[in-house]
């Protein structure tokens, strides 16, 4: 049957198959050998050997197996290294910056992984050394925290970009903390680092001073139409040039914030607690709390103490000023010192699960401490 479906030109080689074993045999093999190859084409999960590097890693750096498998997936040779002298030495030197915990380590690690198999003189005790020249001890720990993989940068190219910051008029602890906390700035063009400052000066910092190193880090960080987004974002809610101007400058961190949250906390101040625009220039903090953990519920709160007319929140300077308190010290000076503390505590926490319709959620809570009071004057003697 086989043969009849050869063509003439192949009775030779369909003669050999005659000769072979009979096909029950083959069809066995085949699915023998499909198996094989599934074997093959399935991924393997399983830890890497064992070996003295996979062991030094566990026991020295406080990785896990699975750690070391997705760390290493690309660079699985360098477990099979023979020794790990090098890596003892480099981890010297990284114990020497301040990273003495395994926690420290390991995140270090596996933000670099090949770092531990750079040969120590020619590379990271070398760097480390040129960055100690103008970065203090502190700071480096910082360094290596934030982006261990500065190690992996041509020491010239290091060199020229911290004269590049230099020429810029950053020094001493000012060029320190800056790269400590965004050590990237070493491994961008030059032509990058001038745009990004250029964008830092025309929003009106002062060349050179701590909160223009952190306008630069913010900067950094952003793409230009991520950063132009942003900007636009503050005019289409009402904010002047001169306001964006001025909270940008006195908090640049307000511009990492997602448009969505900035929408959200202007809605919030202007539409719910009824303060102006401007004055969230001057309460600029309340864009680094959070709406639905911070300010809606403590909102809430002091919504449900004015209905009971506790006299005394008359002496309350603001709102802001109750937002900028401390947790424990908002709770106990009002909530858990008021008779009612459980009825408030309820409303405090209730907020924390999500988003709510604040206004009305809050006239319900209000309405129901009256119900059970009978009448507003039986509460004025409540002390907060």
């Amino acid at each position: 049957m086989i043969t009849n479906q050869l063509p003439l030109s192949c009775h030779r080689f369909s003669n050999a198959i005659s000769l072979l074993p009979s096909l029950p045999f083959y069809a066995n093999s085949h699915i023998k050998l499909a198996n094989f190859c599934n074997q093959i084409a399935t991924p393997s999960t399983t830890p890497p050997d064992r070996g003295i590097v996979s062991d030094f890693l566990i026991s020295k750096c406080g990785l896990t197996d699975k750690a070391i498998t997705k760390a290493f997936r690309h660079d699985k040779y360098l477990l099979r290294a023979k020794s790990t002298q090098n890596l003892e030495e480099v981890l010297e030197l990284l114990n020497g910056c301040g990273l003495t915990t395994p926690a420290q380590v390991r995140k270090v690690v596996l933000c670099n992984p090949k770092l531990l198999f750079h040969r120590s003189e020619r590379n990271v005790k070398s760097k480390l050394s040129f960055l100690r020249t103008f970065i203090k001890e502190e700071d480096i720990f910082k360094l290596v925290i934030n982006d261990a993989s500065i190690f992996d940068s041509r020491e010239e190219k290091l060199k020229s970009r911290t004269s590049l910051l230099l020429s810029l008029g950053l020094e001493g602890n000012v060029l320190s903390y800056l790269v400590a906390r965004q050590p990237r700035l070493l491994n961008m063009s030059e032509e990058k680092v001038m745009e990004i400052f250029k964008q830092v000066e025309n929003l009106g910092f002062k060349k050179g001073t701590k909160l223009f190193a952190l306008a630069v880090s913010v900067f950094s960080t952003l793409g230009k139409e991520t950063l132009e987004r942003k900007l636009q974002c503050l005019r289409n809610l009402g904010f002047s040039e001169k306001q964006i101007s001025g909270l940008s400058r006195a908090n640049p961190q307000i511009l990492k914030i997602s448009e969505e949250k900035m929408k959200r906390i202007v809605d919030f101040v202007v539409n719910s607690v009824g303060l102006p625009l401007a004055d969230l220039v001057k309460y600029r903090k309340l864009f680094d709390y959070s709406l639905d953990k911070r300010l809606i519920p403590r909102y809430r709160v002091m919504e449900a103490l004015k209905s009971m007319q506790v006299q005394e929140l008359k002496r309350e300077k603001s709102l802001p000023e109750v937002f900028y308190l401390k947790e424990e010290q908002f709770l106990e000076k009002h909530v858990i010192n008021n008779p009612e503390s459980s009825i408030l505590l309820d409303i405090y926490h209730g907020q924390k699960t999500g988003k709510v319709n604040i206004n009305k959620e809050t006239r319900s809570e209000c309405a129901l401490i009256k119900e059970i009071h009978g009448s507003s004057e039986s509460l004025s003697g409540l002390s907060t």
